[in-house]
């Protein structure tokens, strides 16, 4: 089963006038927040709808980063996705993840030595026993140097579905073994 898209199943119209009433000015882009604990609630078709309160709420219980900073990525759903905007360019801005499916993440690396992220290999794996790789198809050019370390931020999709079946996912950088995990309710 499929992700509940943002404009149908149940929670469609919630989202709908979430939309309408919610402002959505955080940027949000920096997924080296404080680190997100405990385990997030995934909208997922036949399951219910999260009940995150904002914005800030939500997209951090779907933050991770790891103990070293190297990698910090924020799992991609509809319970923060929503606050984003109006629903059209919300699933504009997040076609994978809507039309296809897929898991999907907002990704930041922070690498002692330069890197093309787009050569950069990333494991996704689940509980289920599922092992798929990807690469970045494009990073942002607007690299910066933070502390002694280069960071570099892109999205990253998996032909992958998380479903109400799924308990957890794993995200690794191949190069250097780096992961990070989500824990599902």
């Amino acid at each position: 089963m499929a992700r509940t898209p943002l404009t149908s199943g149940p929670l469609g119209a919630l989202a709908i006038v979430a939309l309408g009433l919610l402002a959505a000015g955080c940027s949000g882009d920096d997924a080296t927040g404080p680190q997100a604990s405990g385990p997030a609630t995934p909208t997922v078709a036949g399951g219910a709808a999260p009940g995150y309160a904002d914005y800030v709420s939500a997209r951090e219980a779907f933050t991770r980063r790891s103990d070293d900073e190297v990698l910090g990525a924020t799992l991609e759903d509809a319970a923060w996705l929503k606050f984003e905007g109006d629903a059209d360019t919300v699933e504009r801005n997040h076609r994978a993840y809507f039309e296809y499916g897929y898991t999907s993440f907002k990704v930041i690396l922070r690498a002692k030595e330069y890197t093309r992220p787009t050569e950069e290999v990333f494991i996704l794996q689940d509980d289920g026993g599922a092992r798929v790789e990807s690469k970045p198809l494009t990073f942002q050019g607007n690299l910066q140097l933070v502390g002694d370390r280069w960071q570099f931020t892109f999205d990253l999709s998996f032909k992958h579905s998380i479903t109400r079946d799924t308990r957890w996912v794993r995200l690794t950088r191949v190069k250097d073994g780096t992961a990070i995990d989500w824990q599902f309710e």
